[in-house]
């Protein structure tokens, strides 16, 4: 969970009170203080382009990560809703994407991961740049799993991440030489300019962007050939086997006591 913090002085116009390692952690306190979380369980993390505060919630057991006084994050939300309106698809491939992600450890941009709004970004721009999407010919949530093997041949095969970043309005790909908003000082990341500020590149801290869309490589063959042994066998077999185990396939009990876990909380409201 992501949440964002804004003092109403800084609203007002006043500098951030909330800057280096001493406030994270005064405000690490205050929580811990509140019992929401245990402060011997806090990361602070003061030296990031968005400096943040990690936790787990005392209650729920949800990690969550404040940030402060920065309103990229409500916009960016805004736009995920109208991005979702006009591409219901969306948020599935979002999310099968940052599990994808996740399960190998390159869902954090402080540790050189893309971040939410980074897939969100890759994913709509792969769906604006379709034609057979934009002409309605192929409608992405009647093939999803079309549109999942897309974004990794997309972005893992034929992708030039060293030169090119992506554009969100309009829709298009630039040359990392032509955006001038920008002064890529590393141009081996991947490079999503901002839609809702051109200025900001929304990637800039994908330093493992190489392995990134080689492990998106790497999940298209495993999943090509799965399909291609699939077509090979009875129909029996297609019935009780799975093409998604090859890439997803790993130890889910603890979502499963998680989601029980919040079941039990909501219904005790």
């Amino acid at each position: 969970m992501d949440l964002v913090v804004c003092a109403q002085s800084w609203l007002n116009g006043a500098h951030s009170n909330f800057f280096g390692i001493r406030a994270l952690r005064a405000f690490g306190k205050f929580l811990s203080q509140k019992k929401i979380t245990h402060y011997n369980s806090m990361e602070f993390i003061a030296s990031a382009k968005v400096p943040l505060v990690k936790y787990i919630d005392s209650i729920t057991g949800l990690r969550v990560d404040i940030s402060f006084d920065r309103l990229d994050g409500p916009q960016a939300v805004k736009t995920f809703a109208e991005w979702k309106e006009q591409f219901p698809a969306m948020p599935i491939l979002v999310t099968m994407i940052k599990h994808f992600l996740a399960m190998r450890g390159l869902n954090e941009p402080v540790n050189g991961g893309i971040g939410s709004f980074t897939v969100t970004c890759m994913v709509v721009s792969m769906l604006q740049l379709m034609p057979q999407v934009q002409s309605r010919n192929l409608i992405p949530e009647h093939h999803l799993g079309e549109m999942l093997m897309e974004f990794f041949d997309l972005y893992g095969n034929r992708f030039d991440y060293v030169n090119t970043a992506i554009r969100m309005k309009p829709p298009g790909y630039m040359h990392k030489a032509r955006v001038r908003e920008v002064v890529y000082k590393n141009t081996d990341r991947i490079s999503v300019i901002d839609p809702n500020n051109p200025a900001n590149d929304i990637s800039g801290g994908s330093s493992n962007a190489g392995r990134i869309l080689e492990e998106f490589s790497i999940a298209h063959s495993m999943l090509k050939q799965r399909i291609n042994e699939l077509t090979q066998q009875s129909s029996r077999v297609k019935r009780s086997a799975s093409i998604l185990e090859t890439i997803y396939a790993g130890n889910y009990s603890s979502f499963r006591l998680q989601r029980a876990h919040l079941r039990k909380l909501y219904d005790a409201r």
